[in-house]
């Protein structure tokens, strides 16, 4: 019998969340876990208690019935690709329940995105990340201005009397999006917005180079508004047109830019390799605009992860 229980443990953790609706239970036989996790989101990151400089997780994908093993390396460091994947044998049983086998690392297992909200809370703090903090309708009816980007993304807009813009994100479906105010990823002002829990999460973000783009020191720009749907996200942000801060874009009535977005199938910015276009456009005060997808430029960079862990 002692045997038997030194070669068969069998883990049960099983954490259920009403917001996230995510069901993770674990098994293990003889050091090989068998992961079963349900969920209604379509991104579920696994991480494991405890790790310290080296840190492992695994990215489940529901949609494409994937999950890849990740890792960072360095206190601030942010996931990348595991060059050795341990995952296997993975299995969707229908699309919202996935399976796979994977060697103990010696590390307690947990839904990182579902911890209680006080470790949330410790851990967002540093990172200059922007929510919500009243609740507050969203709404774009008071937009003057709009352009169309391809079939999933458009943008609205309005100048006030204090030298700020509003802008409207408008993406026709359950995921992060993210703009950059220039061409490409050297020196670009950005935003994102995540979903994080069914709520909309905006980030600062300032890219030097075709890597990760950290949070920008200066918070200089605000989230007004979100709704988020199982079909679209939308989010009203506000910024001033200069903020002053020599690392913020600085923009114009009346002038024309080449931006660029990004977005995935994931809750949160992640790897989106060629999924990264440039647009056109012209910040009137009025009137519509539209850019088609077939003038949009891709352009393929090298693997960009953006996890919300540090």
């Amino acid at each position: 019998m002692t045997q038997i229980i030194k070669n068969i443990l069998i883990i049960s953790l099983i954490v259920l969340y009403a917001s996230a609706q995510i069901s993770l239970n674990i098994s293990s036989d003889n050091s090989i876990e068998k992961y079963f996790i349900t969920s209604t989101e379509q991104l579920v990151v696994i991480g494991f208690e405890g790790q310290q400089e080296v840190r492992d997780y695994i990215f489940c994908r529901m949609n494409d019935c994937t999950c890849e093993d990740m890792v960072s390396k360095g206190p601030r460091s942010h996931p990348q690709v595991n060059s050795i994947q341990q995952t296997a044998n993975v299995e969707c049983i229908d699309e919202n329940t996935i399976t796979f086998e994977r060697k103990e690392n010696g590390y307690k297992p947990y839904v990182w995105n579902n911890k209680p909200q006080e470790e949330e809370k410790r851990q967002y703090q540093s990172q200059k990340r922007i929510t919500q903090e009243n609740t507050v309708a969203y709404t774009d009816s008071d937009m003057t201005a709009s352009i169309k980007v391809g079939t999933e993304l458009e943008l609205k807009w309005k100048f006030n009397t204090d030298d700020t813009i509003e802008m409207c994100v408008c993406l026709n479906k359950k995921a992060w999006v993210g703009i950059g105010f220039g061409k490409g990823m050297n020196g670009v002002d950005m935003f994102a917005i995540n979903i994080i829990d069914g709520a909309a999460e905006l980030l600062d973000l300032y890219s030097t180079s075709e890597n990760t783009p950290p949070t920008d020191s200066i918070k200089d720009i605000t989230l007004v508004s979100s709704s988020i749907t199982d079909t679209a996200v939308k989010a009203r942000i506000k910024r001033k047109l200069n903020t002053g801060d020599s690392k913020d874009a600085v923009l114009a009535k009346g002038s024309s830019y080449t931006w660029s977005y990004a977005s995935s199938s994931s809750l949160v910015m992640e790897d989106h390799k060629n999924n990264v276009a440039e647009f056109s456009i012209t910040l009137n005060e009025s009137g519509s605009q539209e850019t088609s997808q077939a003038n949009l430029l891709s352009l393929i960079f090298g693997l960009i992860v953006l996890s919300l862990i540090i």
